[in-house]
């Protein structure tokens, strides 16, 4: 049975990947980089036969090294992704991949000239209830999708206030938050935005140390005349969850945290179906499974592309360059450009 010698960069989220690395069947958990050197004496006990080395230079410069998750802080992720791709070395990388259109496509040129692959950590695809949505929605008993809105409701108010968020150079909601719900409806819709127009605010965290905008909201537009809403809203006053509600011809599906209803009918004596999905967290371990799946040569078609991952960070760039001119903002796909 083949396996990857793994490495994790960052062990905040980066842990979920090290465990995954450490327990499934194609995986040996080899390096661990951290900065933190309090957790590291904890995480020593939890990892004794893994090496903990003190730069992620050792992790990448290791030619033994074939799979490199980053889960560092948002803006070392595009250095340390063209790094391993000079290395050719396969990477898993948490959202954003960057933080801007000049480091994206430095990473598709680097891309290019690698051998490595890529996949990003956008896990709502791989959640079961969101799975159901997608399949009522493409059946023909939904109709014509019209419009589609979804909410990444954050509830951590005291991460962004208190955390490292506030003390990186730049954060976005959007790319932090926001890219998941983007990732959701690029991929429920299989249709692309044309023109994107935003706007944000920073209401909640107004008198704290967090220095961007903790609530933005953005409408997609597309030529086949639909029309999308995503909102970023880490200042909320609610539990962590994800909204989405979706409004078909002949039938509408609200997801929220009450739960899933499907309206099949106009009439508001005939009551909703309920649409009830067992919780499984193993679940937030699918994309990285399948992406390690498809290196060992078990599958072909990663869940997630690099082309997909590319497009949803074009629109969180159209979203946060909307709000900042006040304008609407067009994409064009194919060259990484925005109008």
């Amino acid at each position: 049975m083949k396996k990857i010698n793994c490495a994790v960069i960052g062990m905040g989220v980066g842990e979920r990947h090290a465990r995954f690395y450490q327990e499934f069947n194609h995986t040996n958990l080899v390096k661990i980089y951290e900065k933190n050197k309090k957790l590291i004496n904890t995480l020593k006990k939890k990892y004794p036969k893994v090496e903990f080395v003190h730069s992620e230079k050792e992790i990448i410069d290791d030619k033994n090294i074939e799979l490199v998750s980053i889960a560092s802080y948002d803006n070392f992720h595009s250095n340390q992704i063209i790094k391993c791709f000079k290395q050719n070395k396969n990477v898993f990388v948490e959202k954003p991949i960057c933080l801007n259109l000049k480091e994206l496509k430095n990473i598709v040129k680097y891309f290019n000239k690698s051998k490595s692959k890529i996949s990003c950590n956008l896990i709502l695809r791989s959640n079961s209830q969101f799975n159901k949505i997608k399949k009522i929605c493409r059946s023909k008993k939904f109709g014509k999708i019209f419009y589609i809105e979804g909410d990444y409701n954050y509830g951590r108010l005291k991460k962004i206030k208190d955390g490292w968020r506030g003390k990186i150079p730049f954060y976005s909601v959007t790319y932090g938050g926001g890219v998941h719900i983007i990732d959701l409806v690029n991929w429920m819709l299989q249709e692309l935005p044309s023109q994107v127009k935003a706007e944000a605010n920073k209401m909640v965290t107004k008198n704290s140390s967090f220095k961007y905008n903790d609530f933005s909201t953005a409408l997609l537009k597309y030529k086949s005349g639909r029309i999308a809403k995503i909102t970023s809203n880490f200042g909320c006053a609610m539990p962590h969850h994800h909204s989405m509600n979706v409004f078909g011809s002949k039938s509408t599906i609200i997801h929220n945290l009450n739960g899933t209803n499907i309206y099949y009918s106009r009439n508001k004596k005939i009551k909703p179906k309920k649409l009830t999905t067992p919780l499984n967290k193993k679940e937030k371990n699918n994309i990285l499974k399948d992406f390690v799946l498809s290196l060992v040569g078990k599958n072909k078609n990663t869940l997630i592309s690099f082309k997909e991952i590319l497009n949803a960070m074009l629109i969180c760039f159209a979203i946060e360059k909307s709000f900042n001119s006040n304008t609407n903002i067009k994409l064009d796909y194919n060259k990484l450009k925005l109008i």
